[in-house]
């Protein structure tokens, strides 16, 4: 059921790239606010990133339990597949790296700013940068928002069911939501807590995907990247990542990606996912 729940949502994603009224996030300002406002947690970051995160983690829980512990299979596949959806990334990627070239191509700043800000969130905020700055910085972007809007959610989601799919989405609408404005240091605590998290649960798909692109891409090359980082337990998924696509599609490590080359980018993460489902498909066969 697991295989065809994945398998759902990808053709549900690539039909209607647009899925607002399956991912709303409004919500998760009123739940991170308040949780704020809660006497005993107001002044302990642990625990209100612990309520932020399991307390929706432990309903979805209880209610796939009882829907399967009722009989009622079906309500409860649809009920994980709302979950996978609303877990997956927000947007048609490709639209959105269509956008940002095209006002990129054009020059046109300000729109290009504001389409960059799909890919990292210091964008929102007003940047002087030139329009090579933001090619650049989205290039460098690019190949972890692609890792972090499927792939890693749907790796937990194989292992571990809808709720770690959605413990992951939580913690990644916490930084990208910018929940945590404020700058004093229980915010700042907070902040760099979720952060720590969010390693550690992208440590692993993350080196699995690293292999991956280069077993589509050049092995040889990528691997040499890869050792390097491997264990380490300082390098970000976004820095692997970064460092493993280039090699991959034949490029230099810190060389800025051409228009080309976003194709090929997209391009080999679409292969390794496939090579993923694959290796899923196999297993579910095998199991």
């Amino acid at each position: 059921m697991t295989f065809l729940i994945v398998l759902l949502a990808l053709v549900l994603l690539e039909a209607y790239s647009d899925l607002g009224s399956v991912q709303p996030d409004q919500w998760l300002r009123k739940w991170h606010q308040a949780l704020s406002q809660t006497l005993f947690l107001e002044r302990s970051s642990t625990f209100k990133v612990a309520g932020f995160v399991l307390l929706p983690l432990i309903t979805v829980s209880l209610t796939l339990l009882s829907l399967q512990h009722y009989g009622l299979g079906f309500f409860s596949l649809i009920a994980e597949l709302l979950v996978l959806l609303y877990s997956l990334g927000r947007g048609n990627i490709d639209t959105q790296i269509t956008l940002l070239d095209s006002d990129l191509g054009s020059e046109d700043l300000r729109k290009a700013l504001n389409d960059a800000a799909v890919f990292d969130t210091i964008y929102r905020e007003d940047h002087s940068q030139s329009i090579k700055d933001v090619r650049e910085a989205m290039f460098s972007a690019l190949p972890y928002r692609l890792f972090e809007r499927s792939f890693v959610v749907i790796f937990w989601f194989c292992l571990f069911g809808a709720p770690m799919a959605l413990g992951y989405r939580l913690l990644a609408l916490h930084g990208d939501m910018q929940l945590d404005q404020a700058a004093d240091d229980n915010k700042n605590n907070e902040t760099r807590m979720v952060a720590k998290l969010r390693w550690l649960v992208e440590w692993l798909p993350a080196r699995l995907l690293g292999i991956t692109l280069g077993l589509v891409g050049h092995f040889s090359q990528t691997f040499g990247q890869l050792r390097q980082m491997i264990f380490c337990s300082k390098t970000s998924a976004s820095d692997l990542l970064h460092r493993c696509v280039a090699p991959s599609t034949g490029g230099l490590v810190g060389s800025p990606l051409s228009n080309t080359e976003i194709v090929n980018v997209t391009g080999l993460f679409r292969r390794s996912m496939t090579a993923w489902l694959v290796i899923i498909a196999i297993l579910v066969v095998i199991g």
